[in-house]
C-alpha cells in the first residue's frame, strides 16, 4: 500500500476516535476519572510513578537481572573476533569486560534508600557504558570522586542503550519521587531519537532506523513517523525534555550535559594520543573519554555545590 493511502486511512481512524470519545455526550470514562483526580491515576502505563520497568521498554523481552555478563548489546563476541585492534593501546580481551546488572535490570548497584548521598543518573548507551567494564564507565569514575566527600554514595544508573531524550525526561520525572535523589545527572542523547507508541500499544525508542522484520502495518508507521523528524522538531523535543527534567528536579542538585561533550573530549584526546579512544565494540567511547568526562561532571558538581 502506498504511504499516502496508509496516512489517509489513519486519519480516518483518528477522526472516528475523536468523534466517538471526545465530541459526544459520553466521553471516555478514563478521562472523566482522571480529570476529577489527576494524581490518583495515570492515563498511560508509561507515566506511572517509580523506576520504569525495563522489560516494558524492551517489548517484554527479559532483560538481565542480578547477574554479570561478559557480552551485551552491540558488544558481541563475534564482532570482537572480527575486529582488528584499532591502535596499540587498545587492550580489550574476551575476559576483561564485565556488565553487572542489579535486580531491576539496570547496570550498576541497587538503589539504596539509606545511602548518605543518592545520585540519579540517566542517559543512553554512553551512560550505560557499552563495551566497557563496570569500573571503566564514567558513572563508576564519578562515584570514586564523590566517595571522597560521601563515603556511602549510591549512584542509581537508569541509562538505556538506544534511549532517547524522551526516555531521559520521562524516567527522571517518574523515578524522582521514589528515589528522592540528592543529585540528578542527565546526559542528553542525539536529538533525532524519540519515543513513540504504535496502535499495538508498544513503545519504541526510535533511532532513525527500522527494527528488523516489523509487520507491514508497523513498517508503514515507522515510515510516516520519520517524516516528522527534522532539526526544528529535534531541538523542540530536546528543550521540552530539558524543561521536564528541570521541573522534576525541584530539590536536587541538577547537572545537565550532552553526548556531544564526550565527542569533544574524544576529539581533543585524539590530538594528544593520535587515535580515537574507543570501547571494545569500537563504536562507543573508550575508557579515557569516560575518565575525562567523569572529571568534567565532578567539576560541574563542585561548582553547583558552591552556588547553593
Amino acid at each position: 500500500m502506498h504511504l499516502l493511502d496508509t496516512v489517509k486511512q489513519h486519519l480516518i481512524k483518528i477522526k472516528t476516535r475523536i468523534n466517538n470519545k471526545y465530541l459526544t455526550g459520553n466521553p471516555d470514562h478514563r478521562l472523566i476519572a482522571w480529570s476529577e483526580n489527576p494524581e490518583a491515576a495515570s492515563l498511560s502505563k508509561w507515566w506511572q510513578q517509580g523506576i520504569p520497568n525495563i522489560d516494558d521498554v524492551l517489548h517484554t523481552a527479559k532483560h538481565p537481572r542480578s547477574t554479570t555478563l561478559k557480552w551485551f548489546g552491540m558488544d558481541t563476541e563475534k564482532s570482537f573476533e572480527d575486529t582488528k585492534p584499532p591502535h596499540a593501546d587498545w587492550n580489550f580481551t574476551k575476559d576483561n569486560v564485565n556488565y553487572t546488572f542489579n535486580s531491576l535490570g539496570y547496570r550498576g548497584a541497587e538503589p539504596d534508600k539509606d545511602a548518605d548521598y543518592k545520585v540519579l543518573l540517566v542517559g543512553d548507551s554512553h551512560g550505560f557504558g557499552v563495551g566497557l567494564d563496570d569500573k571503566q564507565i564514567w558513572a563508576h569514575q564519578l562515584k570514586m570522586f564523590l566517595q571522597e566527600q560521601y563515603s556511602n554514595c549510591n549512584i542509581i544508573n537508569l541509562s538505556l542503550p538506544g534511549g532517547s531524550n524522551d526516555w531521559i525526561g520521562r524516567t527522571v520525572s517518574c523515578a524522582y519521587d521514589s528515589i528522592k535523589p540528592d543529585c540528578v545527572i542527565v546526559c542528553y542523547t542525539y536529538p533525532n531519537r524519540r519515543e513513540a507508541i504504535w496502535d499495538s500499544g508498544l513503545l519504541w525508542q526510535l533511532n532513525t532506523s527500522i527494527p528488523k522484520n516489523p509487520v507491514q502495518s508497523e513498517y508503514e508507521e515507522f515510515q510516516s513517523w520519520f517524516m516528522t523528524i527534522n532539526e526544528h522538531s529535534d531541538y523542540y523535543n530536546l528543550m521540552r525534555n530539558h524543561q521536564l527534567v528541570s521541573l522534576a528536579c525541584r530539590d536536587a542538585v541538577l547537572i545537565e550535559s550532552h553526548v556531544t561533550d564526550l565527542q569533544v573530549i574524544q576529539t581533543n584526546l585524539n590530538k594528544i594520543l593520535g587515535y580515537n579512544d574507543v570501547a571494545r565494540d569500537c563504536k562507543h567511547f573508550g575508557p579515557k573519554v569516560h575518565q575525562h568526562y567523569a572529571d568534567k561532571i565532578y567539576r560541574m558538581f563542585r561548582d553547583r555545590q558552591k552556588q547553593k
